[in-house]
């Protein structure tokens, strides 16, 4: 004579919520990168705002994307999480010449035009510039 036992155990899931603590989507207990940056707006006169990450131009804070674990991404591959970075979707010939600490294409002499297409490396503090970095000619 055999004799089985069954054991039903029953749990009443739905009064118990999973925490997500960093509000990233995915619940704390499967979360491996637990506190996930949140996208904070940029002023609304932002300078650059036409080459920055959309998420940045949204008027609230909120979640930056994540894989199924919970880990942010690099979207561009330069090093710089996609959170904190300005031009995640920045290309080998842009960043060809090294990146900025936002994740953008790198400005040695601070010109407004990026190294990789910076045909005048070494202009001077306030000199308007073309889009080749080199100075402007104006004509009277």
């Amino acid at each position: 004579m055999q004799y089985y036992v069954f054991i039903l155990i029953t749990f009443f899931i739905s009064d118990i919520k999973a925490e997500d603590i960093d509000a990233d989507g995915v619940t704390d207990t499967l979360d491996k990168c637990p506190n996930t940056a949140q996208y904070k707006p940029v002023l609304t006169n932002f300078k650059y705002s036409m080459v920055v990450n959309s998420n940045r131009l949204k008027k609230t804070t909120h979640a930056v994307p994540v894989d199924k674990w919970g880990c942010e991404f690099d979207t561009d591959g330069d090093g710089v999480l996609d959170s904190k970075d300005f031009c995640p979707t920045d290309t080998l010939e842009t960043l060809a010449k090294g990146i900025a600490v936002n994740g953008c294409p790198k400005q040695s002499d601070a010109d407004g035009t990026p190294d990789y297409r910076d045909h005048c490396p070494n202009t001077l503090k306030g000199i308007k510039v073309d889009n080749t970095g080199c100075p402007a000619i104006s004509t009277p």
